[in-house]
């Protein structure tokens, strides 16, 4: 990696971080350079835009039963479960937005917030942690959301050293495995299956409404964004979707990290595309390809008309998986 390039990613990196209350991303090895860049840039330039227009964004909420409603805005869905015994949040987007979120809310249930859910440590999910741990908030999530956001971490390439999260930010509830909180005559249902799209993922189950908030392990806008620099595993992505399908029925409903609510046919249709993707890339790899070859065979152009609109492109992706499927061989092999 010449010297510019890793000037510039670091620059990307600290832009994102800092604009998004994420950690910063994993500085990439040479064999990814050229996706990550791409990807790296995108990215950058849609959080530099949500940056600049927080004052324009609008808040909408969307009802999914009596008491239970997901809210759009800039970032990852906010579920939103209301009640007698007060309020529990789902993830709450960037921190510029937290009072327009927070005023959402109490328009739809002035009752106090006792609860606010990670569903993983992005800082498009957990950007207003801060902020709604002042107002009185319980942070609840998986415990490798906390072990990220409350350590510093050293670049092994450039040796620089990259801060936790402000201490207001971290979660002060986690579990290893699965967690159950009874409010509001609902059973909610935390639960942590394989790495996905980071190795602190969770699924929140509603099962008395039938109603799961998947955070990024589902989402509508496109090829999904495995952040293996996080711990994230396409093959954990597929499994923990396999786990999740035999806990769903006809009638479950789910809201995604970002996009509308969905079905169970939506999330196994979602799961049969990555399989496709991933077991082809891993054919090709069986078989001696380059990374540069196996982003030549047209593996994603089928999809490419529905899934290309977001900020992963079809080649991207398919390299973001020949980094991830040799990563995951060279430490099965260790």
């Amino acid at each position: 990696m010449n010297s510019f390039s890793t000037r510039f990613l670091r620059k990307v990196n600290m832009n994102i971080a800092n604009s998004s209350g994420m950690r910063y991303l994993n500085e990439p090895t040479p064999l990814n350079m050229k996706y990550i860049v791409t990807l790296l840039l995108s990215f950058c330039l849609q959080i530099s835009f949500a940056q600049n227009n927080f004052d324009s964004v609008k808040i909408t909420a969307e009802k999914v039963n009596d008491n239970l409603f997901f809210l759009r805005g800039a970032g990852g869905n906010v579920g939103v479960l209301t009640g007698k015994d007060g309020t529990i949040v789902i993830d709450d987007q960037f921190s510029p937005l937290s009072n327009k979120i927070n005023g959402a809310i109490k328009t739809i249930d002035p009752g106090e917030i006792r609860f606010l859910i990670n569903t993983h440590l992005h800082g498009d999910h957990t950007g207003g942690n801060e902020n709604f741990k002042r107002m009185g908030v319980t942070i609840v999530a998986h415990d490798n959301v906390r072990e990220r956001m409350s350590k510093e971490s050293l670049n092994a390439r450039t040796k620089e050293v990259i801060p936790p999260r402000d201490k207001d930010a971290w979660p002060v509830v986690t579990f290893a495995n699965s967690l159950n909180i009874h409010l509001n005559d609902e059973d909610i249902e935390l639960i942590h299956l394989d790495p996905a799209h980071t190795d602190g993922d969770i699924a929140v189950h509603f099962r008395k409404a039938n109603v799961y908030h998947l955070g990024d392990m589902f989402v509508t806008y496109g090829y999904p964004f495995i952040d293996y620099g996080s711990g994230g595993s396409i093959n954990g992505f597929i499994s923990s979707l396999d786990k999740l399908l035999v806990m769903m029925d006809e009638k479950t409903r789910i809201i995604p990290g970002h996009g509308d609510i969905s079905t169970k046919a939506d999330v196994k249709l979602f799961r049969d595309k990555l399989a496709d993707i991933r077991d082809q890339v891993a054919a090709a790899l069986k078989k001696g390809r380059k990374a540069e070859e196996i982003t030549g065979l047209g593996i994603t152009t089928k999809y490419e008309a529905e899934w290309g609109k977001g900020f992963i492109k079809g080649k991207d992706f398919v390299m973001m998986m020949v980094d991830n499927l040799k990563m995951q061989q060279t430490t099965t092999r260790k």
